[in-house]
């Protein structure tokens, strides 16, 4: 484990942990896991799609109020126990592209940013690339 992030395939072994941080079981398809996410403070909800076509290859969906979002290709997840989040990861060649879900129902999507970053002086880089090197970080330590 690493800066408090532990690395995960998709199988349904590896959705023990999911079910924990996010304190609900995922309804289980064949290859799909589908799940919500809710807020009762805000009043929001969040559904949560994952499609495994394989060990490291998954297409993950997020339906929001007013939102789709959609990761493909990705190729693990993080857990951040101490962050109370899951960083669904897609890696390709130098780009690495994240999509962060909070178990409070708050997510982020982070694309094709360049490893460089993650590597480089964060002291460098302008806010809005500074978030994204941030909140990608974890997966780079793993």
């Amino acid at each position: 484990m690493s800066k408090g992030a532990e690395k995960y395939g998709f199988n349904e072994k590896s959705f023990n942990d999911f079910e924990n941080l996010f304190n609900v079981k995922p309804a289980n398809s064949g290859n799909s896991f589908s799940f919500n996410v809710t807020n009762k403070q805000k009043k929001t909800e969040i559904s949560i799609e994952i499609i495994t076509e394989s060990e490291d290859n998954a297409l993950i969906s997020v339906y929001t109020e007013n939102a789709h979002l959609q990761l493909q290709n990705a190729n693990y997840f993080l857990i951040s126990e101490m962050l109370s989040e899951v960083i669904f990861i897609s890696e390709t060649g130098d780009k690495i592209s994240g999509l962060i879900i909070s178990s409070q129902g708050d997510c982020s999507l982070y694309s094709n940013v360049s490893k460089n970053i993650l590597k480089g002086d964060f002291a460098n880089l302008s806010s809005e690339k500074l978030i994204a090197a941030v909140a990608l970080s974890l997966a780079e330590s793993n």
